[in-house]
């Protein structure tokens, strides 16, 4: 539904003083989900929350989906299916981090149409982590997407913004230079932030048989770290 970072000590730490910094108390995340409408609507729905527990303190989520009676709507699918998703939200639970990237095959699925999908697009949303000062959280590494063995569309998904969003960060860490840790530019996420998808169009699909194939190079580990990606596509379309 919806990607986001949390922040670096937001609250707990912000009794921290750096120069003059008046921290924020929240991090809000606010997103338009209205492409998933047809997935939504008139339908009973868990939803749940990914956070990796790098806390024994844990974290409190609330969440409120509002519904808007506009006119004011640019996706006008009715279809909605999901792909895949890489992020390894059993990990408590002892499931790998997302290193198939490593290998040439990257990740790759297969998929059927029980009818043909017009104007077609998928709903891509992409993060890498991991890795010291070479790893791909802080290296551009392009993002290439194949639609039944042919490249549909290729990207370099990266953030260098994230310093916006220091009063977000009162326990990142700080550097000699002056920067701090969640000044740092990434590969497509800043923490207290939302990462926004990427709708790539892939026209008309005839119904039968389909793959999607993400191809990623990903770095080699460096000493005890390593890089993953987390990547996540849902197709959207007209029947």
């Amino acid at each position: 539904m919806m990607r986001f970072f949390t922040a670096f000590g937001i609250n707990k730490f912000n009794n921290l003083q750096l120069k003059d910094k008046t921290w924020q108390t929240i991090s809000p995340y606010r997103q338009d989900i209205t492409e998933l409408k047809p997935s939504l609507s008139e339908k009973e729905l868990w939803v749940g929350a990914f956070i990796g527990n790098y806390d024994k303190g844990g974290h409190k989520v609330s969440l409120e989906i509002t519904i808007h009676k506009s006119d004011q709507n640019i996706h006008k699918n009715n279809t909605v299916i999901p792909l895949f998703n890489s992020l390894n939200i059993m990990e408590m639970a002892g499931q790998d981090y997302s290193t198939m990237f490593s290998q040439d095959k990257g990740l790759f699925v297969e998929f059927t149409l029980k009818k043909e999908l017009k104007n077609a697009q998928l709903r891509y949303i992409t993060t890498g982590h991991g890795g010291w000062e070479n790893g791909d959280e802080f290296v551009p590494k392009a993002n290439s997407i194949f639609l039944d063995g042919k490249m549909a569309f290729s990207f370099v998904p990266w953030r260098s913004d994230c310093g916006s969003y220091r009063l977000y960060n009162p326990a990142s860490g700080n550097f000699g230079d002056g920067l701090s840790s969640s000044d740092l530019s990434r590969s497509n996420w800043c923490p207290g932030t939302v990462t926004n998808p990427n709708f790539i169009p892939l026209g008309d699909l005839k119904a039968g048989k389909h793959t999607i194939q993400i191809k990623i190079p990903q770095g080699p580990t460096e000493g005890t770290s390593f890089s993953s990606w987390n990547v996540s596509g849902v197709l959207l379309g007209n029947e």
